[in-house]
């Protein structure tokens, strides 16, 4: 079994009001292009895809500590609530503010060859120069992702699809 986890940002007042069941339907499915593009264009929603567990080693160096700013990009926040297929957790918006500090002072290039053996002892592989370097793309678009939330107040809800 894969899994995928996805990104997305609410307003904290609406989040209030709303259950894990209420929430996947505000979160667009790829399947349905359209509003999957939009919501990917405006920043509101950041696919890590099934490559989310590189990504996690990028920022943890493979440190398993769950308290650890590392840790909290990916798969850190609250338990939000739980469907058959899908996991939910919450980071409050003062959380948000933090993550974007953080992910801000990280330089994506570095982060990604210091943490190179713990990104290619999750991957099962030799990571080439050609991925290291998408990788290191895809740790800016987290830190743009945190920081326009941060900026806009949002809390980010992460969602893994199984």
């Amino acid at each position: 079994m894969s899994l995928v986890i996805r990104l997305f940002r609410f307003r904290p007042k609406e989040l209030e009001a709303m259950n894990a069941e209420s929430v996947l339907a505000e979160i667009p499915l790829k399947s349905d292009e359209g509003r999957f593009a939009a919501a990917h264009g405006t920043g509101l929603l950041l696919d890590l895809s099934k490559e989310w567990d590189v990504v996690h080693a990028a920022f943890t160096g493979g440190a398993e500590d769950t308290r650890d700013a590392g840790y909290q990009p990916v798969l850190g926040g609250a338990l939000l609530g739980r469907t058959e297929t899908e996991v939910l957790v919450v980071l409050a918006p003062e959380d948000v503010r933090g993550m974007a500090e953080h992910l801000g002072a990280i330089d994506p290039w570095r982060q990604v060859n210091e943490s190179l053996a713990a990104m290619e002892s999750v991957y099962g592989s030799d990571i080439e120069e050609r991925f290291a370097r998408y990788l290191a793309t895809v740790l800016r678009d987290v830190a743009s992702f945190y920081a326009a939330a941060a900026s806009n107040g949002d809390a980010v809800v992460k969602v893994a699809y199984s």
